[in-house]
């Protein structure tokens, strides 16, 4: 069997296996990462973006859903000494053209939470402390959405507790890819 025979072969087989799935989903490990937050302001009420956007290649099909589970680690200064209730949300289009979004620092994005997707419910972060997170539920189409763009906007609410030099430790993330 010559070279593209087998390639050709792979690809059938690869095909059939994924179209076998159905709305199976595929789980995917992701590297630990941090994110590091230098400076807040009080922002309840508001979603507060990176203002440039998580860029990666686009995926060679389509992704209709994802969810993320794992755990996150927050530790910061706090000025009032109570823990940090925070939302998370994302966005596959730019803040950018939104009149409710306000990009005026050059670093962040403060949008008014009302039209923005949720990807968690509230979650309380004691300093220091892990706690287990699922990222996409509700809206896991949104994450899909950017995904399939090659961008996206990961922002937080923070709906109480005041505090600065937030850092975010996500381990041990895990992907779970619906792609029919």
């Amino acid at each position: 069997m010559n070279r593209l025979a087998r390639v050709l072969l792979l690809g059938l087989i690869a095909a059939f296996v994924l179209a076998s799935c159905g709305n199976t989903p595929i789980s995917v490990h992701l590297d630990d990462f941090s994110v590091k937050i230098d400076a807040a302001t009080y922002t309840a009420g508001y979603v507060v973006y990176p203002y440039n956007p998580t860029k990666f290649e686009k995926p060679v099909v389509n992704v209709k859903t994802i969810t993320i589970t794992g755990n996150v680690k927050a530790t910061y200064s706090s000025l009032t000494g109570d823990d940090l209730t925070m939302t998370f949300y994302a966005r596959a289009t730019s803040p950018e053209n939104n009149p409710d979004c306000d990009g005026s620092s050059g670093v962040v994005w403060i949008c008014k939470k009302d039209n923005e997707k949720p990807i968690t419910g509230s979650y309380t972060f004691s300093n220091g402390t892990v706690q287990p997170v699922t990222f996409g539920d509700p809206n896991p189409g949104v994450l899909a959405e950017g995904l399939n763009n090659g961008e996206i906007w990961i922002g937080a609410e923070v709906s109480s507790g005041v505090s600065t030099s937030v850092t975010l430790d996500f381990t041990n993330m895990v992907a779970n890819v619906t792609i029919f």
